[in-house]
């Protein structure tokens, strides 16, 4: 892995603009407190003592799978795995991508507890008394026009289930 970040740091015609922000910020004569948070040890960037990691998706990828992924570090969550992973690297929205990448892990989305208050008993439905005294009404509009109609209204009864259907004309 140090091997491909080192190789991540050394291509000059693709060298990403913070690592060659920070190489020319080292070269200037000014003694910027920016420019002391950069060193480089062994052709390795770093950033206040801490491995810069290059735009490489796979290679990023790997480290945060590295502190997540493993039984070991038991899957833990975003900050965690942030904590982990910022104690040896760093690169830009290091937070933004370690949390897109916890949010989307199969194995924490099926084993993630669930973070709200139980929905409380059930309680039945009162028993209607008498037929007919609650009914629903429905209406499916848009049918073909047949004998004077294109729409039909469904009156059900909710006790027996009965329902007529009534043939009426829409406006729509």
């Amino acid at each position: 892995m140090l091997r491909e970040i080192r190789q991540g740091n050394q291509k000059d015609d693709q060298e990403e603009p913070v690592a060659k922000a920070a190489r020319e910020l080292r070269q200037t004569s000014s003694k910027m407190v920016h420019s002391a948070e950069w060193s480089e040890d062994n052709g390795v960037l770093q950033f206040r003592g801490k491995i810069y990691v290059p735009w490489n998706s796979d290679l990023r990828r790997q480290i945060v799978s590295l502190c997540h992924n493993t039984k070991v570090a038991g899957y833990p969550g975003r900050w965690k795995t942030l904590e982990l992973v910022s104690r040896n690297y760093w690169w830009p929205q290091m937070s933004r991508y370690i949390g897109q990448y916890v949010s989307t892990c199969d194995l924490c989305l099926r084993t993630k507890p669930i973070r709200q208050a139980p929905v409380g008993k059930l309680h039945p439905l009162r028993i209607l008394d008498s037929r007919w005294d609650t009914l629903s009404v429905d209406f499916v509009v848009e049918l073909p026009l047949s004998s004077g109609h294109n729409a039909v209204m469904t009156v059900v009864d909710s006790v027996s289930k009965w329902a007529h259907f009534i043939p009426t004309l829409s406006q729509w």
